[in-house]
């Protein structure tokens, strides 16, 4: 019977891996990779490529996902108003909107030269993990309408600090936001504990924590480095409050403006880490190997949830692709280089013949 009163919170699934309870991303690759979603009661972070322009493409996909499943959204950002990043949301579409292959337009009466009893297979991918999907199209180029805004529970933190009280943080700021994401929590009855009428999940979206904007403006000897004890803080205590509520923090940081250190803190102290490295303004952009793709997407950390044991994302490399209406991650396939090998190849025929030179490796 809880099963069933929890499996009614829209845009929810149950793990067949774990029987956790799972959101998705808004990116339907990165679902699959995650073996069906975001846990519920995690914190995923995000480390942004230098310019940050496809790990806030990621995050506008993780809160379109939950306007889509009318959830609540918590949206929190210093460098930018984080009503703008609603704006610019993708739009729900009905179907894929740049399918990967091209449209199979065979007919019906043609058949498989290979093997008759593999005519009547379907075509369409299925999710090796067994999860049902639960996750929406988008097209990244229109945007999400005015109406889908206005019906929807958003709360906009702008950072307005709180400078009274007792503070355990150097920056006053990750306490106020903290203290707005419980209250957050408390209003919507987000709590496990909680019994409201109608269950949902909260979305957390943090845009770029722990930049230069997130420093205090009264006090200018702080630097970024020093604010990464905040951070990383704020992360640990960030975990611990949603992993008691229905809710999903999704944090993207600069990892470039902090030491090796500091990010290993951050990793810990959150359930999923990802990073996104970008091949703009690197000797990778000119690649000819890599030309489809636009950057490395790399799959740090995944959630041990219900497990004995921590799970290790494996030795596979990603990429990304951001293409005009979809983003994508998919497995790299580099083209085997035989430009070496057939120049070696031509010059061993070529010592090994009965022309060659060196007649002591063949004699006749």
């Amino acid at each position: 019977m809880e099963r069933k009163k929890s499996n009614a919170i829209p845009g929810t699934v149950f793990s067949t891996q774990n029987g956790h309870l799972l959101i998705s991303s808004g990116v339907i690759s990165l679902d699959t990779l995650l073996a069906g979603g975001l846990p519920v009661g995690t914190v995923v972070l995000v480390e942004e490529d230098f310019r940050g322009l496809h790990s806030k493409v990621l995050l506008k996909y993780f809160l379109a996902e939950g306007l889509a499943s009318k959830h609540s959204i918590l949206i929190a950002s210093q460098d930018v108003n984080p009503s703008s990043i609603l704006r610019e949301l993708p739009a729900v579409i009905e179907s894929d909107p740049e399918p990967e292959g091209p449209p199979r337009v065979q007919a019906v009466t043609d058949k498989m030269k290979i093997a008759f009893r593999y005519q009547n297979l379907s075509t369409s991918s299925v999710n090796s993990s067994g999860t049902k999907h639960i996750g929406h199209h988008f097209d990244l180029s229109r945007n999400i309408s005015f109406n889908d805004i206005q019906n929807s529970d958003i709360y906009y933190w702008t950072g307005q600090r709180i400078e009274n009280g007792f503070n355990s943080f150097t920056n006053p700021a990750y306490n106020d936001l903290l203290k707005s994401i419980k209250n957050k929590i408390k209003e919507g009855k987000f709590f496990l504990k909680d019994n409201p009428e109608k269950k949902t999940i909260l979305r957390i979206g943090i845009h770029s924590l722990g930049s230069p904007m997130w420093l205090p403006t009264k006090k200018s000897v702080h630097s970024v480095n020093g604010n990464s004890q905040d951070l990383h803080m704020f992360l640990f205590c960030l975990r611990a409050l949603v992993r008691s509520a229905h809710a999903v923090a999704f944090v993207t940081i600069p990892s470039y403006l902090y030491d090796e250190e500091s990010l290993e803190r951050c990793v810990h102290s959150s359930d999923i880490a990802m990073k996104l490295q970008s091949f703009s303004g690197t000797e990778l952009e000119n690649n000819q190997s890599l030309q489809d793709y636009h950057g490395f997407f790399y799959l740090m950390k995944l959630a041990a949830i219900n497990s004995l044991a921590s799970k290790h994302p494996g030795s596979i490399e990603y990429v990304f692709k951001l293409r005009r209406k979809k983003f994508t991650i998919e497995v790299l396939h580099l083209p085997p280089d035989l430009s070496d090998a057939s120049e070696g190849k031509n010059n061993n025929i070529s010592s090994l013949g009965c022309g060659g030179s060196n007649k002591h490796l063949l004699e006749f």
